[in-house]
């Protein structure tokens, strides 16, 4: 039970970190800020974001399976780009995004059947 939590938090801030990756180097004051400081900013978020993926994914490991945790980053990555549309970027979550997750999530059921048989 703990693990599920803990497993879902680290997810959470590994979403966090790779918005703060994409999207620093052109909102706020960093529009502004040279190649440097912008390369140096996204390197700094980048390297949180796999200081925490690196625990989460042996954590994930105990209790999904390989294909399980790799659909579960997508669903993360999802929800995730969905929040930082509405509350910070303020752009809409298109067709298009929608479209490619539910491509993803049947691609991942469709190779889960093939291998089931």
């Amino acid at each position: 039970m703990w693990n599920v939590i803990l497993w879902i938090f680290l997810n959470i801030w590994i979403v966090a970190c790779m918005d703060l990756a994409l999207f620093m180097q052109t909102t706020f004051k960093s529009a502004d800020a040279t190649m440097y400081n912008k390369v140096l900013t996204s390197e700094f978020w980048a390297t949180m974001e796999w200081l925490v993926l690196v625990p989460a994914q042996r954590l994930g490991n105990t209790f999904l399976n390989p294909a399980q945790l790799n659909l579960s980053s997508f669903v993360f990555d999802f929800l995730g780009q969905i929040v930082t549309n509405n509350f910070w970027l303020k752009i809409p979550t298109t067709i298009d995004d929608y479209t490619g997750m539910i491509l993803i999530l049947f691609g991942m059921a469709l190779s889960k059947l093939r291998l089931v048989g």
